[in-house]
C-alpha cells in the first residue's frame, strides 16, 4: 500500500467523521427547529445561539460535501493520463478550485441565510484558505520549478489544516453534549 492509498483511506475516515458531525447535528437539532433548520432566514435567526448552531450546520454539511467530493477529484485528477507535469498542473489548479468553490460556497449559504459567521464557519475558512496556499506553493514548486523536495511539508500542512477544521467542527457539538448532560445531573 502507497502513501497516498493509506492517505486516501485515513481521508474517509475523516469523512465518517464528519458524516457523524452532520448526523449529530440532524438527530439532535432538526426535532427541535424542525426544517427551519434547513431553511431558516434572518428574519427567524432572533438570537446569537441560533446564529451560531445555523452556522456550524451549514459548515459541517459544507465541509463534509466538499471533503467528500475533492477526495474523489483528487483520485480522478491523478489517474489523468497526461506527461507528468501537466498532471501535476492540472491536479494541483483542480484541487484549489475545489477547495475555491467550497470557500464561496460556505460565504454564500451564509449570505443567503442572513447568518452571522459561526468562529467553526471562519476556523473553516482560514484553514480552507492556508491548504489553498500549500497547493499553490506546490503548483509552482512541482509545476513550474520541477522542485519536488516541499512534498513532506505540503502532507503535514494539509493535515494539519484537515485536523483543526475538523476539531472545529466538533466544538459545537461536544459542547452543547456536554451542557445538556451536566443539566441533566443537575436535575
Amino acid at each position: 500500500m502507497s502513501l497516498n492509498d493509506f492517505l486516501y483511506q485515513l481521508g474517509w475516515i475523516f469523512n465518517g467523521y464528519e458524516l457523524v458531525i452532520v448526523l449529530w447535528f440532524i438527530l439532535t437539532q432538526f426535532p427541535k427547529h424542525r426544517w427551519s433548520l434547513f431553511y431558516a432566514s434572518h428574519k427567524t435567526l432572533n438570537s446569537l445561539k441560533l446564529h451560531e448552531m445555523h452556522s456550524c450546520f451549514m459548515s459541517a454539511v459544507v465541509f463534509m460535501l466538499f471533503h467528500t467530493f475533492g477526495g474523489e477529484v483528487e483520485q480522478y485528477l491523478l489517474s489523468l493520463e497526461f506527461e507528468q507535469n501537466n498532471r501535476i498542473k492540472v491536479f494541483y489548479t483542480g484541487v484549489i478550485a475545489n477547495l475555491f468553490i467550497c470557500q464561496l460556497t460556505l460565504y454564500i449559504f451564509h449570505r443567503l441565510r442572513g447568518c452571522l459567521f459561526s468562529k467553526t464557519a471562519r476556523v473553516c475558512i482560514y484553514m480552507i484558505f492556508t491548504m489553498e496556499l500549500f497547493l499553490f506553493m506546490q503548483l509552482i514548486a512541482r509545476g513550474y520549478f520541477d522542485y519536488h523536495e516541499l512534498g513532506m511539508v505540503y502532507r503535514i500542512g494539509i493535515w494539519i489544516c484537515n485536523i483543526v477544521a475538523i476539531a472545529s467542527l466538533s466544538i459545537y457539538p461536544i459542547r452543547q453534549t456536554l451542557g445538556y448532560f451536566k443539566k441533566r445531573n443537575v436535575v
